[in-house]
C-alpha cells in the first residue's frame, strides 16, 4: 500500500507524535508553535488517513505512520539533504551527541570505589560541573539548528525549548537534565536527533 502524501502541516504535527510516541494536543503545540485548536483539527485529520490513533486526549501513532513521514521527509526536505554545509554540521553533531551520551550517563551515575552507584546528587559541585558541560554541548548546537532553520522554521523550535529547559535548570529544576517526563534537555536532544535522522533520510548508528 502506497503512503499517503502528507502536506508540511499534516508533516509536523505527525512527526511529533511519532518522536513523543504518545502526546496530547497540546503536548504537539508546545512544540510547534502552533495552537492546540488548529493541532486537533490536524490529528482528526491524521486519524481519519489511519496514521495516529486518538484515545483518552492522546495520539499515538499507528503502524502507518513512519512509511508516510519517510515518504513525506523525501519529497519536503530535498533542498536540506542537498546542503553541504549542514553534513558537515551533523558530522559534528555527531561528535557532541556522543559525548552528551557519556555525560549524561555521568549525570545519572556516580563511581564509588570503582562501582557505578545512582548519583543521589548530594554532591553539587560534581552536579555542577556536569551541568555546565551540558550547557557547552547545547550551545555547540547552535549552527546546525540555525542552518536546519534557514530551510524549515520549525527547528527555531529547539533553541527556545533548550533554553527553558536550561533556565529551569539554572534555577534549581534539576529534574530538566534528564528526565523523559519532562521536556528535559535529555527529551529535547533525543527528539531532535531522531528528527534530524528522519529528515536526512538517515538511520540511526548504534
Amino acid at each position: 500500500m502506497t503512503a499517503p502524501v502528507l502536506d508540511k502541516t499534516d508533516y509536523d504535527v505527525l512527526n511529533v507524535v511519532a518522536l513523543k510516541k504518545m502526546a496530547t494536543a497540546q503536548a504537539i503545540a508546545d512544540v510547534t508553535g502552533a495552537d492546540a485548536e488548529s493541532v486537533g483539527v490536524t490529528l482528526d485529520r491524521l486519524a481519519a488517513s489511519g496514521l495516529v490513533i486518538v484515545a483518552g486526549g492522546s495520539a499515538l501513532p499507528t503502524d502507518e505512520a513512519e512509511p508516510a513521514l519517510r515518504a513525506a521527509a523525501e519529497q519536503h526536505y530535498g533542498a536540506v539533504r542537498a546542503d553541504e554545509g549542514i553534513a558537515v554540521l551533523v558530522e559534528r553533531f555527531e561528535t557532541v551527541n556522543a559525548q552528551l551520551l557519556v555525560t549524561m550517563s555521568a549525570w545519572q551515575q556516580v563511581d564509588v570505589g570503582g562501582r557505578k552507584v545512582a548519583n543521589d546528587h548530594a554532591d553539587t559541585a560534581y552536579d555542577d560541573k556536569i551541568i555546565a558541560r551540558i550547557d557547552k554541548m547545547v550551545a555547540r548546537l547552535g549552527p546546525l539548528l540555525d542552518a536546519l532553520a534557514e530551510h524549515d522554521v520549525r527547528f527555531a523550535e529547539y533553541p527556545r525549548r533548550f533554553a527553558a529547559a536550561i533556565e529551569g535548570i539554572d534555577g534549581g529544576q534539576h529534574d530538566l537534565v534528564s528526565s523523559p517526563m519532562l521536556d528535559s534537555v535529555h527529551t529535547i536532544w533525543f527528539e531532535f536527533h531522531e528528527d534530524l535522522l528522519r529528515t536526512l533520510g538517515w538511520e540511526r548508528v548504534e
